[in-house]
């Protein structure tokens, strides 16, 4: 059964002095854990959803937020291409396991000629960055930033080790789709996302939806802070850490029209937690009749490429091809729930567990730490997640 949650203390109803929307009793310590977080002043402008079994089982949302408002969900945007680039590949589309160059041909430059796309979701492919210094124009017009991607040469030799690809992993994987389906990121997004599933996520907005469009709101809690390590890292221009993140940097375009009715397909997708967990219930089984893989494609995303220090961050990283697995720095829902997802750098969390046909994301506007994807700072999606596996374990 349904609960409405909110102010009201009547029948069928949780009271919850700040967050609103429904949940199913099993899902009453999850409730009690989002209403906790944001009176710790710890969450506002936030969404959670929780799918299980193909049903939605739990929406809230902070109160005072509207139901149809946008929010950039950062890097949940890597997870999103990575859904579509395995559903093509199950129709026969593409080939993860073919080298990039065949569709692409000027990616074959500097010793790239048989690098695959399954290397590249991976964060195999040792292009985390690029030599050529790029500007904000440059990532929003497209061409200037894949072109320079085909041109370069890895840092290290493909499949041999494993570094975050931010900004790179946006071109070379939207590049390539472009290219072997005729279409942009966008129109992709309407084909898999909004039209089967009503599931609203874009990449590249305009006027009208920017009316619906909450900004990040950033606050800074006494105590927060980023380690040494990454500010010395971040300062060193030669890092791959600073190629990666700050050729160019795009945190000050964030808010702009501009930068999000671009398309920038590792970083800018719009949307909200309900959306975002519809698509990944349909990843593990039907919604509403819409499947978006089949079980060997499940089995094959879902399953461990790379594990250990992660060249760009100097840190412990997980990654199946395209997705995020649980590491101690980002533990999804812990490092026991076998789950794959991602992150959106302090705003957002997506992921799906396979054993409890439960899929979940939470995505929030209020940024209590910029760089928390680097240092475990943050960690309202962590509380958060763990009690929506335990909610389920619970009641089975």
């Amino acid at each position: 059964m349904k609960m409405t949650v909110g102010p009201d203390d009547g029948h069928d109803s949780v009271r919850a002095q700040h967050v609103t929307g429904t949940a199913a009793e099993e899902f009453l310590p999850l409730v009690r854990e989002f209403e906790s977080i944001h009176q710790e002043g710890a969450d506002s402008g936030a969404e959670l959803c929780v799918y299980v079994g193909g049903e939605e089982r739990v929406a809230l949302r902070s109160r005072g937020q509207e139901p149809d408002r946008l929010q950039n969900v950062r890097s949940v945007s890597k997870a999103l291409l990575s859904v579509i680039a395995h559903a093509l590949h199950e129709r026969g589309v593409i080939d993860l396991d073919s080298p990039m160059a065949g569709t692409w041909p000027e990616f074959a430059a500097a010793g790239k000629e048989s690098l695959t796309l399954a290397t590249f979701l991976s964060h195999q492919a040792g292009l985390v960055g690029v030599d050529r210094r790029l500007s904000v124009d440059d990532v929003l017009d497209w061409d200037p930033a894949v072109e320079a991607l085909a041109a370069q040469r890895p840092y290290w030799e493909p499949g041999t080790d494993h570094g975050y690809h931010d900004l790179t992993f946006g071109w070379g994987v939207g590049e390539y789709l472009r290219r072997a389906t005729g279409k942009t990121v966008d129109a992709l997004f309407e084909d898999e996302f909004r039209g089967p599933l009503g599931a609203e996520v874009r990449i590249g907005i305009d006027a009208g939806d920017y009316t619906r469009f909450v900004p990040f709101q950033e606050t800074r809690p006494a105590g927060s802070g980023t380690a040494a390590e990454v500010i010395n890292l971040l300062g060193d221009k030669s890092s791959l850490l600073s190629r990666s993140q700050l050729n160019p940097n795009l945190l000050n375009a964030e808010r702009s029209l501009r930068y999000l009715s671009a398309e920038v397909p590792g970083c800018n997708a719009v949307s909200t937690a309900r959306p975002l967990a519809r698509i990944f219930a349909a990843t593990l089984g039907p919604v509403d009749g819409v499947r978006l893989w089949n079980q060997e494609t499940l089995r094959r995303a879902s399953r461990l490429r790379r594990r250990g220090t992660d060249r760009v961050f100097a840190r412990e990283r997980a990654y199946a091809e395209g997705f995020m697995l649980p590491d101690h720095n980002l533990p999804q829902a812990g490092l026991a729930v076998e789950s794959f997802g991602h992150y959106g750098q302090d705003c957002a969390l997506v992921f799906a567990v396979p054993e409890h046909d439960l899929a979940f994301a939470y995505t929030s506007t209020q940024l209590n730490h910029r760089l928390d994807q680097y240092t475990p700072t943050d960690d309202r999606s962590a509380r958060l997640a763990r009690t929506a596996v335990e909610s389920v374990r619970r009641a089975r």
